[in-house]
């Protein structure tokens, strides 16, 4: 059984059964998610901004696949709850000015709570995706200023970024690859929509150097810069993030072949293997969450995270790298890469899927693979990376 049906069986059997019978409220708009680790108790009804715009860019994206054959699910079920989840977000987390709440109780009310780029720009991404399948520009009015402002924060060099902020003068690699992401998705909608002279392609230019700025002489990608070069010995500073680095590997080669321009292509091609080395727990299998774990201390919750959770194994990490190797092998033949997504490709499928351990998948597992119930970044079972990765999978076998 190749990939392509491995990745297929998965979404139809395992993945959109459980969210689409458990995440949907029909009453109130919106998307549960709060569900523990193993997807056997709700936890909670709170609605996180972040993980709603996600939702509606599987469903939105789920219901292309299905249109093309490529998914058997009902097109126009999945984009009538996209379509709901879309205007549940524009009516009650879109605020003025280009941001967004991050956190809303059941109803839609918003609930105490800081600002951060992540749930902006996934809002937006939704509602691009959604523009996307639909040819509906309206969409786009909501994301132009949304993305307008972040990219303003992150030229300011100081973009809020909880869960996990940072100290002052650290420039974080996950915002800018979640810009070049949301770039990506407003492009392709606005081109959809009105034609390629309408798409912003500059932005998303601009967006992909930024990401380019983090990646090193020796293939790896810094997750986060510091100005002051007497920082640059700690924990912050050094430690690695290879499947943060492997996400945005691909979306470098989506946004450059959009643009036609290849000159990051070989680079990061080389980059991918290397990656998948530098993160491959070479005694038990998998990728760690984070390498090089050394350097002074400085105290906050995000060290404290690295500290404490770099042995893991997180489902997100392994279907991303899974994507980008298997984009690596297929569009442009790179043989390491290949090899790579096969030992990637075999973990995921044998240590991820819940089976006995839960419904769903197991989001977050010890070093050995055993079920940790722990929260990841936010208090919430998000099913956004596998089901695109498989899906993105899906998509590439059928060329």
């Amino acid at each position: 059984m190749g990939p392509e049906h491995a990745a297929r069986r998965q979404l139809e059997d395992v993945i959109f059964p459980f969210w689409l019978a458990n995440g949907i409220d029909e009453v109130n708009g919106g998307y549960y998610t709060c569900f523990d680790n193993r997807g056997r108790t709700r936890l909670s009804t709170d609605k996180y901004t972040w993980s709603q715009g996600r939702f509606v860019w599987l469903l939105a994206r789920a219901a292309r696949l299905a249109e093309r054959g490529l998914l058997a699910l009902d097109p126009e079920e999945l984009l009538a709850h996209a379509e709901r989840g879309a205007r549940f977000l524009v009516d009650h987390a879109v605020r003025p000015g280009g941001t967004c709440a991050y956190l809303l109780d059941e109803t839609g009310a918003e609930k105490p709570s800081e600002r951060s780029v992540y749930a902006d720009c996934f809002v937006a991404m939704g509602l691009s995706e959604l523009s996307r399948q639909t040819g509906q520009a309206q969409w786009l009015d909501v994301v132009d200023p949304i993305l307008a402002r972040v990219a303003a924060d992150i030229m300011d060099g100081d973009p809020p970024t909880p869960p996990y902020p940072l100290p002052p003068g650290h420039s974080g690699f996950g915002a800018r690859m979640i810009l070049l992401n949301a770039r990506l998705d407003q492009v392709r909608a606005h081109e959809r929509t009105g034609g390629e002279a309408a798409g912003p392609r500059g932005e998303l230019a601009g967006a992909l150097q930024g990401v380019l700025a983090h990646r090193e002489e020796t293939g790896l990608f810094a997750e986060i810069l510091v100005d002051d070069p007497g920082q640059r010995d700690t924990v912050l500073a050094r430690h690695r993030n290879p499947g943060h680095a492997l996400e945005g590997a691909w979306m470098v080669l989506e946004a450059g072949e959009l643009l036609g321009d290849h000159r990051a292509d070989k680079p990061v091609l080389d980059s991918i293997s290397k990656l998948c080395a530098t993160g491959w727990d070479i005694e038990r299998g998998g990728l760690l969450r984070y390498t090089d774990v050394t350097g002074r201390r400085g105290g906050g919750p995000y060290e404290e995270l690295i500290v404490r959770t770099w042995t893991t194994k997180l489902w997100w990490v392994h279907t991303e790298a899974a994507y980008s190797t298997r984009l690596a092998a297929v569009k442009y033949g790179d043989k390491s890469a290949e090899r790579w997504f096969g030992k990637v490709w075999d973990y995921t499928l044998d240590i991820f899927p819940g089976r006995d351990d839960g419904a769903e998948w197991v989001q977050i597992r010890d070093r050995d693979g055993r079920p940790l119930d722990e929260v990841v970044a936010l208090p919430v079972k998000d099913p956004y990376h596998i089901a695109r990765n498989l899906m993105q999978i899906v998509e590439l076998g059928e060329g």
